[in-house]
């Protein structure tokens, strides 16, 4: 298992070309594009993302739970699928699938009210989840307020240090989505 980590807010032609994929993912194997959409988002989106495998988001998970950026909670269930099926999902109006993928926006932003920081099922799992920039702001906040022995030792760690600069870069691109 991996986790695929994106900026919520891309630059215009990674963000264009990452619509571009998921229209055509819509239609199942369809797209007539060239270059084909796979590739040209994986070209543009690629400075704006972060990959780790299962282990290596363990210990991110760990280094977060440690310094208080996290709380445990369990998610909510995302919307029911309402197709009977990929024929259905594809051949269905617009509009219905637009309702869908809006009901599943808003399931993957959730949060626990009166909780500080970022749910750990929003990094246990590929979601789709929605780690928006005021999780990542109060998870930063946590981790300052830390302790400094605590905060040396996993800075030591290159994995560590290069999570900690790509999350306060998010912070100023909405956030980001775990795929």
């Amino acid at each position: 298992m991996s986790y695929d980590l994106e900026w919520a807010d891309l630059p215009a032609s990674a963000a264009a070309a990452r619509s571009r994929l998921e229209a055509c993912s819509d239609l199942g194997d369809l797209c007539v594009h060239a270059p084909p959409c796979l590739g040209e988002y994986e070209t543009l989106a690629a400075a704006y993302q972060f990959h780790l495998n299962i282990v290596g988001m363990a210990f991110c998970r760990g280094g977060m739970r440690r310094t208080g950026m996290t709380y445990q909670a369990t998610p909510q269930p995302f919307p029911a699928w309402p197709f009977d099926g990929i024929d259905d999902w594809h051949s269905a109006d617009q509009r219905r699938r637009d309702a869908y993928k809006e009901a599943e926006q808003a399931a993957s932003a959730q949060t626990v009210p009166g909780m500080v920081g970022i749910p750990e099922f929003k990094l246990s799992s590929n979601g789709p989840w929605l780690v928006g920039a005021r999780e990542i702001e109060q998870a930063l906040d946590c981790y300052q307020a830390s302790s400094p022995i605590l905060r040396a030792a996993l800075e030591g760690d290159d994995l560590w240090a290069a999570w900690i600069d790509w999350l306060r870069q998010t912070v100023s691109h909405g956030g980001f989505v775990v795929r």
